[in-house]
């Protein structure tokens, strides 16, 4: 039995049934409830995407930062905005962006978060995001999960006394990381300008590490195994001179070490040289094109997280470990993050449209 020729027409012409444009939008709270604050997992997702992107697996180009002077009192670099769009490969296998933003004035009212942040996961198939979520708090996370990274294999063994400069966010997720990534830690100094700050986190892990603020960068440093500065400094003000021998020093700022931090360290560590090198407002950059850091001597953490280049090769190394953040350990977080939300039926699901006006 034959169809008639105009049945046949009709049916080859029938319109496709439409894709709902569906994503799913995450406030902090749905990231926090996907497991956001889990810092062992961060600790993962940072290892991960480091270990794909010194594979060759990451597909990052160099993010531009877009940097503004407070029209009205002349500081500089007051407003910074980043861009950060990559695909990470592998068992991750996410293509987003993260666009980053900070403004000091937010910190100086203590209004606003410093750094508000948003990331975009993309779906390949459909040509439109299937998740947007708030990022601050993967930022803050992975930030501090960077230095624990670090500590893993840059520290020694035997640390047991940490020196933190700066109690804001990044102090906090900071302290979280030193205790995951090295069980052994029994101390830390912590030094802020704002020391009820301080005197608060000291209260905040009371019940899991010996906390004790102190009055001096130089103080928080003495003798300590492992020193980290976190702060929204726009100008140099670490000083070589304290910075033990033998320490692990996780640089998380441009600006908070003189050159002769740079310049004398035993070993220099940095998470991405090929993009920190086109940034002339990093030291390293700079003191490279100036000869007095050779660029051969600079290590990219993932190559020591492959076994490719050595991690620590004895106590009384002084390692710096200088970075600025990768996109790709936003994108490695938020998959995991995103996954979690879906299989946990949190965050709201919103459309682009109804009916598309155009195909």
């Amino acid at each position: 039995m034959f169809l008639p020729l105009i049945a046949i027409i009709e049916d080859n012409h029938k319109m496709p049934e439409s894709f709902s444009p569906e994503f799913l939008y995450l406030t902090q709270e749905d990231v926090i409830a996907a497991g956001a604050l889990d810092m062992a997992l961060a600790q993962q997702d940072v290892e991960t995407a480091y270990k794909l992107f010194a594979s060759g697996q990451v597909n990052q180009p160099h993010k531009p930062v877009f940097r503004f002077d407070n029209k009205e009192t002349g500081q500089e670099q007051y407003y910074l905005a980043v861009s950060m769009p990559v695909y990470v490969g592998g068992e991750i296998d996410a293509i987003g962006h993260k666009w980053a933003a900070e403004s000091l004035g937010n910190a100086k009212r203590g209004d606003m978060p410093m750094g508000i942040d948003i990331i975009l996961l993309h779906d390949l198939e459909h040509a439109i995001p299937h998740a947007i979520m708030e990022a601050g708090l993967i930022t803050a996370m992975r930030t501090s999960a960077v230095a624990g990274v670090g500590a893993k294999v840059l520290a020694r063994k035997d640390s047991r006394v940490a020196g933190l400069i700066g109690a804001g966010v990044i102090g906090r997720t900071m302290i979280m990381s030193l205790m995951t990534a090295v069980p052994g830690l029994e101390e830390i100094r912590l030094f802020d300008l704002n020391r009820e700050r301080s005197e608060g986190l000291v209260k905040e892990f009371a019940d899991q590490i010996d906390v004790m603020v102190v009055d001096s960068v130089e103080e928080a440093f003495s003798g300590a195994d492992i020193v980290t500065s976190q702060t929204t400094s726009r100008t140099p003000f670490i000083k070589d001179a304290w910075v033990p021998e033998g320490s692990y020093y996780a640089h998380m700022s441009f600006a908070e070490g003189e050159d002769a931090v740079y310049i004398n360290t035993d070993r220099l560590v940095v998470d991405n040289w090929n993009t920190l090198k086109t940034w002339d407002f990093f030291a390293a950059t700079r003191l490279s094109s100036e000869g007095k850091i050779a660029e051969d001597t600079i290590t990219d953490i993932g190559e020591i997280l492959l076994g490719e280049k050595p991690g620590r090769v004895n106590d009384r190394e002084r390692i710096l470990f200088a970075n600025l953040g990768m996109g790709a350990l936003d994108i490695a977080m938020a998959q995991r993050i995103y996954l979690k939300a879906k299989e946990l039926g949190v965050g709201q699901k919103l459309k682009l449209w109804e009916k598309p006006l155009w195909i």
